[in-house]
């Protein structure tokens, strides 16, 4: 297959090959302009970006924004503008940085650097090289990486693509992987209908549903739009009290008989009980963190929550603890054999790590891949029954 080809060719690359790209491509960039750089992005990604700049004594000369309630406000001791008048003022000098990669877009990276040299910016690129020339080396940015990293994971990388069986799979993991290791992104547009694509999930009329980071019922709307009352029984669970109450709220405007239908679990899925540090925001970004959290949360496991009771279809999307979800739900999966739709782009290691656990229970499934967002967000790995 034409994608498989290209998988090849960009796992072939030999590390210290990528390492060099890593040192060089951000300075041969910065070398064609007066050696500043202005951040287009006043968020988290923006503010890492300043900071690593700074720390090698590179002027920022401004952040630019499209929210305009940000302009002529200071992020990080320098003034957020629009982009308009970051590109009248420095276009013509300055190297512009696009420091935006986020879930919540509603376009790609491609277009927002046309967008900057529409506006006549003369040097624009994207945050990837500066980052691997600049930023910590164990930096924990989503499912960000130096090149040199992911390559060393090449083996199980090709088994991963080796596990796909349609065209479609591959071309979004050559996508993925050229946008990881080269800084170039696809101009393709998210899939929809996540977790439920029509060309690979097809809902029965007696479906059993674990659903891992519930949120606020936004999959268990779409899954009731398919089936309607037509289901065995859902299991939702989430752990952000915020996210909680709004679940809640959804299941008010159900009826008895679809509630019964709907059990609600108030803790984390994991690898084993325990009570872990919880960073709450209230939205689909909560998650479990290492450090000491705002709150703590009780995590348990999927065997222990389901026991003997049956399971037809496991979403997971829980901000990178699926891997550990995972391992405290062998026992259901081996058993129940379910459709399996898993997030595997929250870490790096999730893109390769996810799907070959997922074999190892599912070894009779077909495997498949599908990007539900722009620039690598939102990318689900699919273990369908064969049936």
């Amino acid at each position: 297959m034409k994608s498989m080809k290209v998988i090849e060719e960009v796992l072939a690359e030999p590390i210290n090959g990528a390492q060099r790209r890593e040192r060089v491509t951000f300075h041969e960039m910065l070398g064609c302009s007066d050696g500043s750089v202005v951040l287009f992005g006043a968020g988290q990604l923006g503010r890492l970006c300043a900071q690593a700049l700074k720390r090698n004594n590179i002027p920022v000369r401004a952040f630019c924004d499209r929210k305009i309630d940000l302009h002529g406000s200071v992020c990080d001791g320098v003034e957020v503008m629009s982009p308009e008048k970051a590109v009248h003022g420095f276009g013509s000098s300055s190297l512009f940085i696009v420091a935006i990669w986020t879930g919540t877009a509603s376009e790609g990276m491609n277009e927002r650097l046309g967008y900057l040299q529409g506006q006549g910016a003369r040097l624009a690129m994207p945050f990837p090289a500066l980052l691997w020339s600049l930023g910590e080396k164990g930096m924990n940015f989503h499912s960000f990486e130096l090149p040199s990293l992911s390559l060393s994971h090449a083996d199980e990388l090709r088994r991963f693509a080796n596990l796909f069986e349609d065209e479609e799979s591959l071309a979004t993991l050559a996508a993925l992987l050229r946008q990881r290791l080269w800084g170039i992104y696809s101009d393709e547009h998210p899939v929809p209908h996540q977790y439920f694509p029509p060309d690979l999930v097809s809902l029965g009329d007696n479906e059993a549903v674990a659903d891992g980071g519930a949120f606020n019922g936004d999959t268990l709307a779409e899954f009731m739009e398919k089936v309607g009352s037509k289901f065995s029984h859902y299991h939702a669970f989430e752990p952000d009290s915020v996210n909680l109450a709004a679940l809640r709220q959804r299941l008010d405007g159900y009826s008895q008989h679809i509630r019964d239908q709907i059990t609600v679990y108030e803790f984390a899925l994991y690898s084993h009980r325990e009570t872990l540090s919880f960073k709450s925001r209230g939205n689909p970004n909560s998650q479990i963190i290492k450090e000491k959290g705002e709150v703590s949360v009780e995590a348990r496991t999927l065997d222990e929550a389901l026991q003997n009771r049956p399971l037809t279809f496991l979403k997971l999307d829980i901000e990178g603890a699926e891997v550990s979800a995972l391992h405290g739900a062998q026992s259901t999966i081996r058993r129940t054999q379910p459709l399996a739709a898993v997030c595997v782009y929250h870490k790096p290691d999730d893109l390769w790590e996810i799907p070959l656990l997922l074999r190892d229970m599912l070894p009779n499934h077909r495997f498949a891949l599908r990007q539900h967002g722009f620039d690598g967000w939102e990318t689900v790995c699919y273990a369908i029954p064969r049936r």
